[in-house]
């Protein structure tokens, strides 16, 4: 080979180990740009799952703060707790959607973006709901003690009427003793009790004791002074009990029935007398002598106001 051809040669050979070395820059670079591309991905991937995890951890340690939030107001009250059980179940299903958008390892920019939007979303939505369920608690608590110090003063009330009852129970049974005494203390009493068969000639009387000669029986007597009696008009009952213990009546001639301490009893005859408190009063009550009366001794008995005034005798033969 001549050295021309050796020079032809050589140059031949040079180009192809520039073309080579050219293929293989290309190459390399290729690799090395694959490469920059790969760790770019890796990192982007990377800071996705970092920037994922710290949104995880957020809500873990959100879900947790809210459920022991939640769990403070429980067991006060039934119908509060009812509420805090909706509330938990709302604010569950929601992290449960949150930590499934968090669960992609592949997640995208909006769909991180998506995921804070939800989170603080749900924060507002726990704030919100803690705060009607803390001014139901305080609520709950106000009507706790609106409720005990209505305790507390129905209990006051309930012995301040016991004692009032007491009280008044005394003061009737002291007005009732009063009223006994004043009752008794102004009782009338009659006096100088005179008894008498009558026989009517005209407008005169005369004062017989055999039976088959009188008229009317008269009843006459004295009623004392008594200024605690009130003045004014009495009735004075006579009842006349005859020799066999029956009271002498006739209602055509005036008889009746009265009340003597709740018991029902006859009377023979009444009169309307105007008492004179200060000074006293005289009266006097007839009653005609009526069919069936026998000879003996009859006693005249004088009420008024309830009370036994006084007792006359009346002999008839």
């Amino acid at each position: 080979m001549n050295p021309e051809e050796q020079i032809a040669k050589d140059k031949k050979t040079k180009v192809y180990l520039l073309i080579i070395i050219g293929v293989l820059f290309i190459i390399n670079f290729a690799l090395l740009y694959n490469l920059i591309s790969k760790d770019k991905i890796l990192v982007t991937t990377e800071t996705k799952l970092e920037d994922a995890q710290v949104e995880k951890n957020e809500l873990d340690k959100m879900m947790k703060e809210t459920e022991n939030l939640l769990l403070e107001y429980k067991g006060r009250n039934e119908e509060l707790d009812s509420i805090i059980d909706d509330k938990n179940d709302e604010i569950a299903s929601k992290i449960a959607q949150i930590r499934q958008m968090l669960s992609d390892k592949n997640l995208t920019r909006k769909q991180l973006e998506d995921a804070k939007k939800e989170i603080a979303m749900l924060k507002v939505k726990i704030a919100r709901e803690t705060y009607v369920i803390d001014s139901l608690s305080r609520e709950n608590d106000q009507l706790k003690e609106a409720f005990a110090e209505l305790s507390e003063e129905n209990i006051t009330i309930k012995e301040e009427f016991e004692e009032q009852k007491t009280e008044n129970a005394n003061l009737s049974s002291t007005n009732k003793t009063l009223s006994d005494k004043v009752r008794k203390a102004s009782r009338l009493t009659a006096t100088n009790i005179k008894v008498d068969g009558i026989m009517m000639r005209g407008t005169k009387e005369r004062e017989k004791s055999k039976l088959s000669r009188i008229d009317k029986i008269k009843v006459q007597f004295n009623i004392d002074k008594n200024e605690i009696a009130d003045a004014g008009i009495k009735i004075i009952y006579l009842r006349l009990v005859g020799p066999d213990g029956s009271t002498v009546s006739n209602e055509t001639a005036g008889s009746g029935v009265f009340e003597v301490a709740g018991e029902s009893m006859k009377y023979t005859s009444k009169a309307k007398v105007n008492f004179d408190n200060a000074k006293g009063s005289s009266a006097i009550i007839y009653f005609d002598k009526i069919p069936g009366m026998v000879a003996g001794t009859y006693k005249s008995i004088l009420y008024c106001d309830e009370f036994v005034m006084g007792e006359g005798e009346l002999k008839l033969r």
